[in-house]
């Protein structure tokens, strides 16, 4: 999973845990780019379902804990990890063994 997780970063936020993009009514933050229309609150989405019980503000800074307990948590739902458009398009079926080459933790 460690792969595939890295695939991912890299394509949703470039590996910037601040990142903040419009997504038409709603907004993706942090490393995993967690909507704020389904998974999180950041006070501004109308009827945000906030699935992982988090500001979307906490999703923002260095301690990406809280980013990946939520990540797990989308994971977890029917879609999976295929909810991000960026593992679809940029990571399934390709080989990701370079995000972890030389990695030793």
């Amino acid at each position: 999973m460690r792969a595939q997780g890295m695939c991912l970063v890299h394509h949703e936020s470039g590996y910037n845990t601040t990142a903040v993009n419009d997504n038409g009514p709603s907004r993706d933050y942090g490393i995993f780019q967690i909507n704020s229309y389904l998974w999180c609150n950041d006070g501004q989405t109308l009827g945000s379902k906030n699935e992982c019980g988090i500001n979307c503000s906490s999703l923002l800074n260095i301690d990406i804990g809280d980013d990946i307990a939520c990540a797990k948590t989308v994971v977890r739902k029917p879609q999976g990890i295929n909810a991000w458009a960026s593992w679809r398009t940029d990571c399934k079926g390709r080989n990701l063994s370079s995000f972890v080459s030389g990695c030793t933790v």
